[in-house]
């Protein structure tokens, strides 16, 4: 303390005052403080209070530790506190959430004859259940001109299957060809084409040959990804913490407390900014002071001497030398800064490896674990958040005739909600509509999604012409497919179609609302504990 509050300048300025022996610091403080300093360091001393303490011992205080400067006058200590690692999901990369693939044309399809021209279409399948279709290009042969881009949720699958079929209205329709693509090889805005193999065809082919492959023609296609930042309802933040760590150790003539006193928050920020270069934010409590190892052995007590808060501040004010002391702080604070980095270092590269060994352990191939969003979490959060509906295209709608084709519209509503979203009336359209129709819906906590299909009517009712249900669990992570569509019990008995009727829809959500107070995310667990239990039951 006295070395601080030395005036500036002089020879004492270029000493190592640690280096000194006690009779040159003695000498040196004597001769060189001035008189309000000394006078300063007097009454400290007459007011602080001699504490005893043996190795390993903890230092218990009626008063905590934060609001007293701690010297050690004899020996050692140690400073340990509960060190905590909490996963940054802000400074994670974001996550491939949308593939949108925009099929562009085919060439020299195979299956096309002098007297039935092809009618293509084309599925895309990305893993098991993720699929959307094109419409029926009608009667355009082996060069058919697609253009059209199809969106699916993208769930780290591995590979991408396109498959180019032959539309028949009276049976099963025909192969013209297929690929499959690794995802991984398709790169953001890649674009172009790949060759389609079928199965060949011989006469008197047999069980054998089925396996053998002919080309079929050439697919051009693109694929461009829609990213997302990770949050924490759909990814956990990893949690680690470290109690009764070992942070510092103060030898003799060094103390413990004073940039607590002089800082204030600033000094525990500064200490937890020690982890900002890391993927982690660093939480830091509970200090306590612990007697350190002494050279005599654990019998040696450890002399220290201990000065409440308002009588160290009294001690600045009166050495006169508060804006020095204050920059001294500022100094020994960023050192212990640094000795933080290097324990967090440590403990990071000490997690990580605990963490390789368990997935060791637990074996190198198990399938990987799909982050999702809990749907109750879910419906709690987004309470009041805009979903963003785009209702792209349906297929094989039932219904219509030569003379009469259908003149579809669709409404989307959330179930139970009066809002709605209505599409235009695509006159004339018949059984494959496209709308690509854009617009919001806002979302009150409701189970489900549902969407019917009408054809317009100008002299009489409008007629359903399906209904599909997309549920909680399927929307909650955003939705980009094909919902099958119901026919109406009366069209059931009429007719039934060899082609399941589809509609092709997109959902995007906005981020949760916030709380107005701290600017963050709603907690889904105390709007559920303060009454959100209502949302789940409606």
């Amino acid at each position: 303390l006295s070395r601080v509050v030395l005036p500036e300048g002089g020879l004492h300025a270029k000493l190592d005052f640690a280096s000194l022996s006690f009779e040159e610091k003695t000498k040196l403080i004597e001769e060189k403080q001035p008189g309000a300093v000394k006078h300063a360091l007097e009454e400290l001393a007459k007011v602080s209070t001699q504490l005893h303490l043996l190795s390993g011992q903890e230092l218990l205080s009626d008063t905590p530790i934060e609001d007293s400067v701690i010297m050690v006058q004899k020996g050692s200590i140690e400073i340990r506190g509960d060190l905590a690692l909490t996963e940054k999901l802000d400074a994670l990369p974001p996550k491939k959430k949308r593939i949108r693939i925009f099929l562009d044309k085919a060439e020299k399809l195979a299956g096309d004859s002098i007297f039935d021209k092809l009618d293509p279409y084309c599925i895309v399948k990305l893993g098991e259940f993720k699929r959307f279709q094109t419409p029926v290009m009608w009667n355009v042969g082996v060069n058919p001109q697609f253009e059209y881009q199809g969106v699916l949720t993208y769930s780290d699958e591995e590979e991408l299957e396109i498959i180019v079929m032959d539309y028949d209205k009276f049976s099963a329709d025909d192969l013209c060809g297929s690929c499959t693509v690794k995802v991984s090889d398709l790169h953001d805005g890649w674009y172009g084409k790949v060759d389609l193999q079928r199965p060949k065809r011989t006469l008197g082919s047999g069980k054998d040959d089925e396996h053998m492959l002919e080309l079929a023609g050439r697919l051009y296609f693109g694929v461009k990804y829609d990213y997302e930042k990770i949050s924490a309802l759909t990814k956990k933040p990893k949690e680690r913490s470290w109690n009764h760590q070992v942070l510092f150790n103060l030898d003799s003539l060094e103390a413990w407390g004073h940039e607590t006193i002089m800082l204030g928050s600033v000094f525990m920020k500064t200490l937890e900014g020690a982890a900002n270069q890391t993927p982690f934010a660093l939480a830091l409590s509970n200090f306590r002071i612990f007697g350190g190892l002494q050279r005599g052995g654990a019998n040696e007590k450890i002399v220290l001497l201990k000065a409440s808060k308002k009588r160290f501040v009294d001690f600045i004010k009166k050495s006169q030398k508060e804006k020095q002391f204050l920059q001294s702080c500022r100094g020994s604070t960023l050192d212990k800064q640094q000795t933080i980095k290097g324990i967090i270092k440590s403990l990071i590269e000490r997690w990580e490896t605990e963490d390789q060994a368990d997935n060791f352990r637990k074996g190198l191939f198990q399938s990987k674990i799909v982050e999702a969003v809990d749907p109750s979490r879910f419906r709690v959060a987004y309470r009041g958040a805009k979903a963003h509906i785009t209702v792209r295209n349906a297929l094989n709608l039932s219904g219509g005739g030569w003379f009469d084709k259908l003149d579809p519209y669709a409404i989307v509503r959330f179930r139970g909600n009066k809002q709605e979203l209505r599409t235009s009336v695509l006159q004339d359209a018949g059984g494959d509509p496209i709308w690509n129709c854009e617009g919001h819906l806002v979302y009150g906590g409701e189970v489900a999604l549902e969407i019917s299909v009408w054809d317009y009517d100008h002299y009489s009712s409008d007629d359903l012409v399906g209904t599909g249900v997309v549920q909680v669990e399927q929307f909650c992570n955003g939705f980009e497919g094909m919902v099958p569509l119901s026919m109406p019990s009366d069209k059931k008995k009429q007719k039934k179609s060899l082609k399941q009727s589809m509609i092709t829809i997109g959902i995007l959500w906005d981020a949760p609302p916030q709380d107005p107070t701290t600017g963050k995310p709603l907690d889904p667990t105390q709007t559920l504990a303060s009454g959100g239990t209502r949302a789940l039951i409606s």
